[in-house]
């Protein structure tokens, strides 16, 4: 059994990050980003995360050398320090300047309000890429306002700023442990739920399906829900082209009322998903959050 948190420690870790926070927004933009690619460029190298990120790297993409993957593992650590520094520069920026920042690719408005239009509800699959929780935020000024299923940090002040930070433009977050009842009330009222299914599951939830060639512990929640409810399956993600901006990607969605049975059990809707996503990551792998230990079946 965890130990339980004094409030000292969650008092003393919550003033910690908020100097961290007013120190990178004291800085100007450039030299925050920069910093946060660099300090992460330094330190993760030092930790257990390295040998983490090699494996996973060198499991994913054998036909690369050493070499290649030790460059690639470079820019994982760069991506994730300088996406740490635009959360915490950015935090408390006006609508207007974050619509600045974010571009939607092609007709993935029409997708959405093709979605919305259905009534069915839609399931916003993303994955950990990019800059996924700027690519939350984006839906609500976009008048697609998400329910977004979150696991809640230990902390419980930093969850708490963490929350208001993730529904200051409209959307709603909902814990993982007691979302199940709400997330079938938010379809069947043909809302968006937005859940990030590339990490490893456990049972009773996971179901085995292919990722990046290997065996990968997933979870069954979006077949379920898709199979239950016949909600859309709207794959999304949100791709970093330049410090402090963003492109905001909605793929066709996937329908499951014109799927044959066999193909709307979890394994195959899964399997489905996990390809999209992998398709995703692949076009800029340095984006993804390597960091997880995704693959533990083998």
């Amino acid at each position: 059994m965890a130990r339980e948190r004094s409030r000292a420690r969650n008092v003393v870790e919550a003033a910690a990050a908020g100097g961290l926070e007013g120190f990178f927004q004291a800085l100007p933009f450039p030299v925050a980003e920069a910093l946060g690619r660099g300090l992460a460029r330094a330190v993760f190298p030092l930790t257990s995360r390295r040998a983490l990120v090699t494996r996973n790297l060198a499991r994913a993409f054998p036909e690369k050398s050493p070499g290649e993957i030790a460059g690639l593992r470079a820019q994982v650590f760069a991506h994730v320090g300088g996406l740490a520094a635009e959360l915490l520069h950015f935090q408390g920026e006006s609508l207007e300047s974050f619509q600045q920042r974010h571009t939607v690719v092609g007709n993935g408005i029409e997708r959405l309000r093709a979605a919305a239009a259905s009534g069915r509800g839609a399931l916003i699959t993303t994955p950990h890429f990019g800059n996924w929780e700027m690519g939350a935020l984006a839906f609500g000024p976009l008048g697609f306002p998400v329910t977004v299923v979150v696991r809640p940090l230990d902390n419980p002040i930093l969850d708490a700023k963490l929350t208001a930070f993730r529904e200051r433009f409209g959307n709603r977050v909902l814990p993982k442990a007691s979302a199940a009842r709400e997330i079938l009330r938010v379809l069947k009222a043909g809302g968006f739920v937005g859940i990030l299914p590339d990490q490893h599951a456990h049972p009773p939830d996971a179901v085995v399906a292919p990722f990046f060639g290997r065996p990968a512990s997933t979870t069954s929640a979006i077949a379920r829900l898709a199979d239950k409810t016949e909600a859309l399956i709207v794959p999304a993600w949100d791709i970093r082209v330049a410090p402090g901006r963003y492109e905001l990607h909605i793929e066709e969605p996937i329908d499951v009322r014109t799927l044959p049975r066999e193909e709307r059990s979890a394994e195959a809707l899964m399997t489905r998903v996990n390809a999209v996503l992998e398709s995703v990551i692949r076009r800029s792998p340095e984006q993804w959050l390597w960091l997880h230990n995704r693959w533990r079946l083998d």
